[in-house]
């Protein structure tokens, strides 16, 4: 019974190892069902890496992660086709387990079936763990997002960091880890540190008012509003608890004829004078944008600076941090910054960077958020740039909202090892980050998103599974 137990298994190893398993041929099939590095075929490998094959826009792509100190570019790849299909590199046939191809940059590989009819796949290789990426491959493929940017701290030490796929799709130019992306509402959290140095540094109260007679803002907007609106305080806007809400039309996002394309300050003029207040300020919690607009106003009119040269002169450069800007169109694109691709009918570069830079139009590499995190967790080996008593301030969630504190979300309700967190959200956007309790924090940026919503019991939208796609990372560290 033993032997034929073994017989069996054998049989169906060589199956599976073969070019063609000896069945029906498609004369016109020009695929790759399967794609590998063998240890056996591959000398500097421990171990067999397995790709990853699907669709990015038009392009067949495979995704492979080879061991640490694997030599790129040199590696013989294994491949399943159909019989009498051939494998081509730059016009000359691959020959499994033996043709040596650099992989250290992308590999073009041409298939062209016994009818003549061909497919070109991009082969993107990389250094890594395959534990860790198989998730975000999977991810990128089933919502079609051209390029990812992963990286994680442990302890305070930036342990994992690569990009994945194309920041530029058309040019075929890979994501590398120091690749710049947008990140939509992830920006609050730049826009709240600002807030809390000047709170710190006694230049600002939480409880000061923003508008009306005696309020920061006073010169600026005047006095003639409802008295709801002089009452709003600045840890209102970064609670989300102002009164106003996006419940019908959010002002910064919106093509209402009462916003669109108009200056930051008269969008906000437009509310004081016309939006009526839905709650008492400090009453209830409602996501609001514009709020952070307002405190990006306040930054630039306590500080005598614009908000980017605050935010990098005064707070970032604390950190050491560099690469985090305010974004701009596609012509004012950073020469290291990444492409961004709309889905479902948005416009990827609608939105005003400009005008929305203090709520969502930050853009910054993944490992300077990591950087970042690090002085602000209250970790011991690397300094932290704000006083324990100015994060706590920070990290305390609002009376109104046990989920939200100044400008970060807290207390997931399943990922209970999130100590704070946040995601971003833009046409062509998606972005999170988060800080864990067990010392670990990790951040996925991404150059599109879907809008797209998945059916059946393992149902969800791209967001749930944006969460998901991050929990699965940092838990594996």
């Amino acid at each position: 019974m033993k032997k034929l137990i073994l017989l069996i298994l054998l049989g169906i190893i060589a199956v599976g190892c073969s070019k063609d398993n000896g069945g029906p041929t498609n004369l016109g099939d020009s695929s790759i069902s399967s794609f590998s590095f063998t240890a056996a075929g591959n000398g500097s490998l421990s171990k067999t890496a397995t790709g990853t094959i699907g669709e990015l826009g038009n392009n067949h792509v495979i995704f492979i992660t080879v061991e640490e100190g694997a030599d790129l570019t040199s590696l013989r790849p294994s491949f399943t086709v159909a019989r009498n299909t051939v494998v081509t590199y730059n016009g000359s046939p691959v020959t499994e387990n033996s043709t040596p191809i650099d992989f250290s940059e992308r590999v073009e590989l041409t298939v062209t079936a016994e009818n003549g009819s061909s497919r070109v796949y991009n082969v993107l290789c990389k250094h890594g763990r395959e534990e860790v990426d198989k998730y975000v491959y999977n991810f990128m493929f089933q919502f079609d997002i051209p390029g990812v940017s992963v990286a994680v701290n442990k302890d305070e030490e930036l342990v994992y960091s690569y990009g994945y796929g194309f920041a530029d799709l058309e040019a075929k130019e890979k994501t590398t880890a120091d690749h710049l992306f947008r990140l939509g509402s992830v920006s609050k959290q730049q826009t709240s540190l600002c807030i809390m140095t000047l709170v710190e540094e006694g230049r600002l109260n939480l409880s000061d008012h923003v508008f009306g007679e005696g309020g920061i803002l006073e010169e600026e907007f005047g006095t003639e509003m409802a008295e709801n609106a002089k009452k709003v305080t600045i840890q209102n806007l970064l609670e989300h608890t102002s009164g106003w809400t996006s419940d019908d039309v959010d002002p910064m996002f919106t093509s209402d004829s009462n916003y669109d394309g108009k200056p930051l300050e008269e969008i906000i003029a437009y509310v004081l004078a016309n939006v009526k207040q839905t709650y008492y300020p400090g009453a209830e919690y409602s996501y609001y944008n514009l709020g952070f607009g307002m405190l990006g106003k306040v930054i630039e009119k306590v500080t005598g600076k614009d908000f980017e040269s605050y935010l990098r002169e005064d707070v970032l450069s604390k950190a050491g941090v560099t690469e985090i800007y305010v974004g701009g169109d596609r012509s004012h694109k950073r020469e290291n910054e990444c492409v961004y691709y709309s889905q479902d009918g948005m416009n990827g570069y609608g939105n005003d960077m400009e005008m929305i830079k203090a709520a969502g139009g930050i853009i910054a590499s993944a490992p300077a958020l990591m950087k970042l995190m690090a002085h602000i967790d209250y970790g011991t080996k690397v300094p932290d740039i704000l006083k324990k008593e100015t994060l706590d301030l920070m990290y305390t969630p609002s009376k109104a909202y046990d989920h939200y504190g100044l400008g970060w979300r807290l207390n997931h309700t399943v990922f209970d090892n999130w100590a704070s967190y946040h995601s971003g959200n833009l046409a062509g956007t998606a972005a999170i980050w988060m800080r864990g309790y067990n010392g670990v924090s990790a951040t996925v940026l991404c150059n599109s998103r879907s809008y797209l919503e998945i059916p059946g019991n393992d149902g969800g939208s791209f967001d749930d599974y944006l969460f998901t796609l991050l929990e699965d990372i940092e838990a594996r560290f």
